[in-house]
Formats: C-alpha cells, structure tokens, sequence
C-alpha cells in the first residue's frame, strides 16, 4: 500500500511539473470550422442549436443544427457527473465555447465534455 501512495504522489508531483496550455493560449474558431481541426485543442464557439440526452445517457450539445446537420457536437458521456446536470439544457440558445481535443465521431466533430470548465458562455 506505502508503494502505491509513492507512486500516486510521483505522479501527482510530475504532472504538475509539465506545463499546460493556458485557455489564452487556446485558438478559438467557429462551430463551421471545427472539422477542419481535427486533432488539436482548440475553444469551438457558436450558437447552441440544440442539447438533448440519448437513451443510453450520453448528452450532446449540437451547434449549427439539429442532428444529424449539426456543424459540431460537444460530447458529454453517460455516467459522467456532468451528463445528469441539468443546467446543461440551458445552454440552449446560447453563444458559448467548449475547449479540448477535436475529434471525429460519424464524419461529425467534436469535443468528449467531462468538466464543466470546458464550457464557457460569451
């Protein structure tokens, strides 16, 4: 057990050693862009189109539309504390940005949400 605790506070104190970008240093595009970022970290900013939950649990929150002619999709897995917060459907309407790494899901971009710090409304 001593070792395990050793080896969580190495890691801990290392990570905290490597530096991290800041959200200043983060390039902001437009929802309509996002899938011309694929594989970086960027803030996506639009108008929220649509937020809904799946059966499963899983939330999305869609920009540029309503699936599936959405431009770009912030991902919030189920099971995730974020996922049952409700606040989240507020966000409809709304111009906000959501930060983290691009990827695509179905030929689709978008962003896998599992704090709220990556959600910034404008």
């Amino acid at each position: 057990m001593a070792a395990f605790i050793r080896l969580i506070t190495t890691v801990l104190l290392l990570s905290a050693c490597i530096p991290s970008q800041s959200r200043a240093d983060t390039p902001v595009i437009a929802d309509s862009e996002a899938a011309q970022h694929v594989g970086q970290n960027v803030a996506v900013k639009g108008v929220v189109a649509a937020v809904g939950t799946s059966k499963r649990g899983n939330t999305v929150i869609n920009f540029g539309g309503v699936y599936p002619n959405q431009t770009f999709t912030g991902w919030i897995p189920a099971g995730t504390p974020l996922a049952s917060d409700p606040s989240i459907h507020l966000l409809q309407g709304k111009r906000i940005k959501i930060t983290g790494l691009i990827e695509l899901y179905r030929g689709k971009p978008e962003i896998k949400v599992l704090s709220r710090d990556q959600i910034t409304e404008e």
